[in-house]
């Protein structure tokens, strides 16, 4: 473990030349190239100031050489300047001052892509796939959304004019918005499935994250004969630590080990142990995870698994094993840095990057080799690719097809297209041949083309045989083939036809219902969601699953 140490700054001069005095010390100690390595930042600080031919604003100067120094660390440290403290003030509290709005650049537009349900936006009638072209006098349409909230955000009760492009009308549309307290919300829905097992899904671990789960496990409890509990962690990138042991505590036992953080520094070696009787400590769980499942989801996912409470379903968690701590700076900026690792009960750190390791360049894995750990009952766990679920529902939509449908926003901007003919949906909506035929159309009118992994390979193919002087009638045998898998291509809609349609479906319930309702429709044909919905209500398969083995958590 690498010694800590404490650096005394004597002053900064007028032209920014930075001095630090340390005792003297030899050439190859810390202090010695800490004390060099600082006098020529200062230096070259110093030099380019009153030197360089043009002139040089020294805020965004040191704020480029901050950066650059971050970028040698891993992405969760960051500095974080006066003008963007709210981000940290809302992951702190979960409320800010805005319009209940998430926007996306979509074909370099700025685009509504979700709205909160209550507040401003949707009170005012702004509709996912709104462009929004303008914010009082401000062209907006194509800034990067980062800046979009120095216009959006502000103090409650203050207005703003936003004008929209709506898909189907010419002018733009004007709205006179007032900003409110945004309270953010960390489950967007919890209710009980047709088979009788409780869901809940949480989106983020911002304060006041563990209350809404404990208030919707108690509406669940009060209104259902549960057979038990689906905690939905998908896409959920983490948040509080301590949101993470709090809901944690609601399902482990009493004096149970949470997880555990080790740094640099003493005070970064951390034990959090459950310390609440669990509101729910015996009704059969199933935790979902997948490949965006980060940080304090990957806490209680390790935590319910290490700790044999539940089951885990879904796919391979992010892997974010690393703690940040917030420092305060001068003039009310910040330091997010990376003080620590966390381990889940079993000893596991699941970090599956090592940033402290570059090869040409490139950040590897912590490991190649898995070690192997034991949870309570002696159940086999691994370390460092991210937490591995104890069932694997992988989702049937990776296709170059599918794919390229996602990146270049054909569903979304279909979707968009279709709710401006819309008034509304009928409830028993499904995407239908005719929509399927609808969408097919509206491919055609936007050019989609595509190629798919193999007819890319087969043009390399072509090119590389003529490059290579073979003969014409072995480079036409590769071009028939190319013309073969073309004209498959052409079929590729209708061969994925049900993954298309259930994100189609999913897309367009957006444009017409809250968040929560969109959630609640779209479960009966998440396969996710109800291959851990079987495991719950097969009690003799369920408690297989989680079985004793051994007595204790211990590690090889």
């Amino acid at each position: 473990m690498k010694k800590h140490f404490r650096i005394p700054l004597a002053a900064a001069t007028a032209v920014g030349v930075l001095s630090f005095g340390f005792y003297a010390v030899s050439e190859d100690s810390a202090f010695f190239k800490i004390n060099k390595s600082l006098q020529i930042f200062g230096e070259v600080f110093r030099q380019i100031s009153m030197y360089y031919v043009d002139d040089i604003d020294p805020e965004k100067f040191v704020e480029a050489g901050i950066d650059g120094m971050m970028g040698y660390l891993d992405p969760y440290t960051v500095y974080i300047p006066e003008n963007e403290r709210e981000e940290v003030d809302i992951l702190t509290t979960g409320v800010y001052g805005g319009l209940g709005i998430t926007v996306s650049n979509v074909d370099s537009m700025v685009t509504i892509v979700g709205i909160t349900e209550g507040y401003t936006a949707d009170k005012a009638g702004l509709r996912v796939g709104d462009r929004i072209y303008a914010i009082d006098s401000a062209i907006v349409l194509r800034m990067n959304t980062d800046r979009l909230q120095n216009f959006t955000r502000g103090k409650p009760g203050t207005l703003l004019t936003m004008k929209v492009i709506r898909q189907g009308l010419q002018d733009t549309l004007q709205f006179s918005l007032a900003r409110q307290e945004i309270t953010i919300k960390n489950v967007s829905y919890s209710g009980v499935l047709d088979n009788g097992v409780g869901y809940i899904r949480l989106d983020r671990f911002s304060r006041g994250a563990s209350a809404e789960v404990r208030e919707a496990l108690e509406n669940i409890r009060y209104n259902s004969n549960l057979h038990g509990i689906i905690l939905d962690l998908r896409d959920n990138p983490g948040g509080l630590l301590d949101a993470a042991v709090s809901i944690s505590e609601i399902f482990v036992p009493t004096n149970s080990l949470v997880v555990s953080t080790r740094g640099k520094t003493a005070e970064s070696e951390k034990k959090y142990i459950s310390r609440t009787n669990p509101m729910e400590p015996n009704l059969p769980l199933a935790v979902l995870i997948n490949g965006r499942s980060a940080s304090a989801s990957e806490i209680v996912a390790g935590a319910i698994q290490d700790l044999d409470r539940g089951i885990l379903v879904g796919e391979t968690s992010f892997g974010k094993g690393l703690v940040q701590t917030i420092m305060s700076l001068p003039y009310n900026s910040n330091l997010k840095i990376t003080t620590a690792r966390y381990y889940t009960p079993s000893g596991r750190c699941i970090q599956k990057i090592d940033y402290n390791n570059r090869r040409e360049g490139i950040f590897t894995q912590s490991s190649d080799a898995l070690q192997k750990y034991t949870t309570a009952h002696g159940r086999p766990v691994y370390e460092s690719n991210g937490i591995l679920p104890d069932t694997i529902v992988s989702l049937s939509r990776s296709s170059t097809f599918v794919d390229a449908l996602i990146s270049r926003n054909m569903l979304f901007n279909f979707a968009t297209e279709f709710a401006s003919q819309q008034r509304s949906l009928p409830e028993d909506f499904t995407v239908s041949k005719d929509v399927m035929r609808q969408f097919g159309s509206f491919l055609k009118r936007n050019s989609f083309s595509y190629s798919s992994s193999a007819l890319s390979k087969l043009r390399e193919l072509k090119q590389l045989a003529r490059e290579e002087h073979y003969p014409e009638h072995s480079v036409s045998q590769i071009a028939k083939l190319e013309e073969m898998f073309a004209s498959e291509q052409e079929r590729e809609l209708e061969r994925n036809q049900a993954v298309v349609a259930q994100l189609l479906e999913k897309e367009i319930f957006t444009r017409f219902y809250p968040r929560s309702r969109v959630i609640a429709q779209t479960l009966n044909n998440d396969v996710q969601v109800q291959t851990a919905a079987a495991l719950i209500r097969d009690n003799s398969v369920y408690h297989a699953m989680i079985a004793p083995t051994t007595t204790g958590i211990s590690n090889e």
